[in-house]
């Protein structure tokens, strides 16, 4: 099976005026992190935009269970509710 790295295009709410949705950019397999583009939704706010650089060394080699998508949701999360990228990388912003 081919494995297609997961979305996160529904809003996930942070608390009741934020919430984030996050596209993956890229995968840097030497280090084992990944890179989504994370918006940042505030009310009365135009969104924001920032990369999150997430570490899936933890996954080993089976990213198509479950739990991997959870836990990267739970990683991205962390990240979005800081409101600021955690890494130089810029990517396509």
């Amino acid at each position: 099976m081919e494995f297609a790295w997961p979305c996160f295009a529904e809003p996930v709410v942070i608390d009741s005026s934020r919430s984030w949705t996050a596209a993956f950019d890229s995968f840097d397999q030497r280090n084992d992190n990944c890179y989504y583009i994370v918006t940042l939704l505030a009310s009365g706010m135009p969104p924001q935009r920032f990369m999150a650089q997430i570490d899936v060394g933890w996954a080993g080699d089976d990213w198509t269970i479950p739990e991997f998508a959870a836990r990267l949701r739970e990683r991205i999360g962390r990240v979005a509710r800081e409101g600021i990228s955690n890494t130089s990388y810029g990517g396509p912003l």
